[in-house]
């Protein structure tokens, strides 16, 4: 430190030869305190001290006298009465305590996983599962429209129950008498109302020579002719050719013999709706 103004240096032999004191420049009766213990007291006289460090070495934290506030800058951590603080997680991977099936959901993807109900019920929302193969002594599957459902006999029959009746037969006579040479008659049959006619045979015959023709509705099907040696023409339809309500199925015989002669004919068949 500089020296007083025309004052002269102070020289000792060993340590503690000389005591100074600190005083303040201005009033220099103001001397600095020094406690007993070696340490100085210091107080802002009713003022304010600046402290310009930021990093100060402390004594070590206590929680029984010492509360140090956690914040973000905006939100201050809360600490509950039991010393626990109330947290929301984020994370969706936890490792956290056993789950209890009456309270827990787990979603699981991508493994083989074993589930128990614990004697209450499982809800599956899928409508369509691969499982094992259908076992018939083990497995039993309604057949079923949505209302009713298919009946299974002991012996492993059904019962088939057939709409609409098995159909009225129709077996249609008509006979001309003396019909001249190249002559023709008709033989028609209406179709009751609301059925239909299966046309299964038309049978035809002369003592001479005959043309026969099949009509439905007006439109040939079948033409054929007799001879001396056969006399009869048949006409197996079996069913192959049918006729609506109302239409009409016609049976023309053309006499082709060279004199007048007696036909015959007959229309079989039967009627259903």
């Amino acid at each position: 430190m500089a020296d007083y103004n025309s004052s002269l240096p102070m020289r000792t032999e060993n340590d503690g030869d000389a005591v100074i004191k600190i005083a303040d420049g201005t009033t220099p009766s103001q001397h600095l305190a020094v406690n007993a213990d070696g340490s100085i007291n210091i107080t802002d006289n009713s003022g304010s001290i600046t402290v310009d460090a930021s990093d100060l070495d402390i004594r070590d934290l206590s929680a029984s006298q010492d509360n140090i506030a956690i914040s973000d800058g905006t939100d201050t951590l809360a600490i509950n009465g039991d010393g626990s603080i109330n947290a929301t997680v984020s994370a969706s991977n936890l490792d956290i305590r056993d789950l209890v099936f009456a309270t827990d959901k787990v979603d699981v993807s991508g493994s083989t996983v074993t589930i128990q109900d614990g004697g209450n019920s499982i809800t599956v929302d899928a409508t369509d599962l691969d499982i094992r193969d259908l076992d018939a002594s083990q497995d039993n599957i309604a057949i079923s429209d949505g209302t009713d459902t298919l009946g299974i006999n002991a012996d492993g029959s059904i019962n088939v129950v057939v709409s609409g009746s098995a159909g009225t037969p129709v077996c249609d006579f008509n006979t001309s008498a003396s019909v001249a040479k190249d002559v023709s008659v008709n033989h028609d049959y209406t179709v009751t109302a609301l059925m239909t006619l299966s046309i299964e045979e038309v049978l035809a015959s002369g003592s001479g020579k005959i043309k026969v023709q099949v009509l439905v509705d007006g439109n040939i099907i079948f033409v054929g002719f007799n001879s001396t040696a056969n006399p009869n023409v048949r006409v197996p339809l079996e069913s192959i050719c049918t006729a609506g309500a109302g239409e009409v199925v016609r049976i023309t015989i053309t006499n082709r013999d060279n004199q007048a002669q007696d036909v015959y004919s007959t229309l079989i068949g039967t009627e259903a709706t």
